[in-house]
């Protein structure tokens, strides 16, 4: 079946944020890896599904902005959003910063052994739990020394101008 990729006008049934040719080429000027050239078609519009997934599960409540119609199937397109620059990004938009991120996770999910969002058959014990509210803190220490989710430290790099950062202050 193949790809929707939302384009900006908050399409119903998009299921992408990318296309197959626009990730390949991506690719191409980011090292070419053979993991993702090497794949069958399918397996990267497997991916592509699967990362724009992780995307508005990891993100949704954590934009900037709000989704430009209720009835469109994907978080963005986006009204509202301004940049770190604070320059607007238009509502019919899909910003670069995105579409690199979609990338990105479409390559981590056809090269991690168990996809983006693992399921945890062990995640270790909490130890400390600590919540604070002015000027918001978290966090959570494990009798392990750590939790057993990856973190994917490049696709929120790529998302970081378009996630709402606490205390940010919006221009009119």
């Amino acid at each position: 079946m193949a790809l929707t990729v939302e384009d900006g006008t908050g399409k119903t049934d998009a299921d992408s944020y990318l296309s197959e040719a626009d990730c390949d080429t991506y690719w191409t000027n980011h090292g070419d890896p053979t993991d993702w050239s090497g794949a069958a078609t399918a397996d990267k519009e497997a991916a592509l599904r699967m990362a724009t997934q992780f995307l508005d599960m990891e993100y949704s409540g954590r934009w900037r902005g709000v989704r430009a119609n209720e009835t469109q199937s994907l978080d963005w397109p986006r009204y509202g959003v301004t940049d770190d620059d604070y320059y607007a990004i238009d509502s019919d938009a899909m910003p670069q910063a995105l579409k690199d991120a979609t990338a990105e996770a479409a390559y981590r999910h056809i090269t991690e052994t168990n996809g983006l969002m693992p399921d945890i058959s062990e995640p270790g014990q909490i130890k400390q739990y600590t919540v604070k509210v002015g000027p918001i803190m978290k966090s959570t220490e494990y009798t392990s020394g750590k939790s057993q989710t990856k973190w994917f430290r490049k696709i929120d790099a790529l998302l970081r101008s378009l996630i709402a950062t606490p205390g940010r202050v919006e221009r009119a």
